[in-house]
C-alpha cells in the first residue's frame, strides 16, 4: 500500500502546510518581524491619550461644531479647519499604507494554514 507523504507538519504551534514552511525556511527572515515592531511604534504614540490623533480628533470636533453647529468658539487655533482636517487625512492614509505594508510581511505565516486532507 501506497501511502501519500502527509500535506501538513505537526510544530509545537499547530499544524502548518507542510510546502508553505519548506519554503518559509528557505527565504523568511523572522527578524523581519521585529523591524515590523520597529515600524509600529511611531503609529502607536500617535495614539497615546496626550498629544496624538485623538486629541487632535476631538479639536477638529470643536472646531467643526463652532463652524457647522454654530456652537461658540472653544479653540484658538491659526489653522483654518480644512487644513487640520487635511492633516489627519494625511496622517490617518500614511498609517493605513504602513499598516498594508505589515499585513503584507505577515502574510507568509497566514499561508501555513495546513490543508488537511479529508
Amino acid at each position: 500500500m501506497d501511502i501519500p507523504e502527509p500535506r501538513f507538519a505537526v510544530t509545537p504551534y499547530g499544524d502548518v502546510n507542510a510546502a508553505a514552511l519548506d519554503n518559509l525556511r528557505q527565504s523568511f527572515d523572522t527578524t523581519a518581524l521585529l523591524e515590523l515592531v520597529e515600524r509600529l511604534a511611531p503609529i502607536a504614540q500617535r495614539f497615546e491619550k496626550t498629544g496624538g490623533v485623538r486629541d487632535e480628533l476631538l479639536r477638529l470636533h470643536r472646531m467643526a461644531h463652532t463652524v457647522i453647529n454654530g456652537a461658540n468658539p472653544s479653540e484658538s487655533s491659526a489653522d483654518d479647519l480644512w487644513e487640520v482636517a487635511a492633516a489627519l487625512i494625511d496622517e490617518f492614509r500614511q498609517m493605513s499604507d504602513h499598516c498594508l505594508e505589515i499585513a503584507a510581511a505577515l502574510q507568509p505565516l497566514a499561508d501555513l494554514e495546513p490543508h488537511h486532507d479529508a
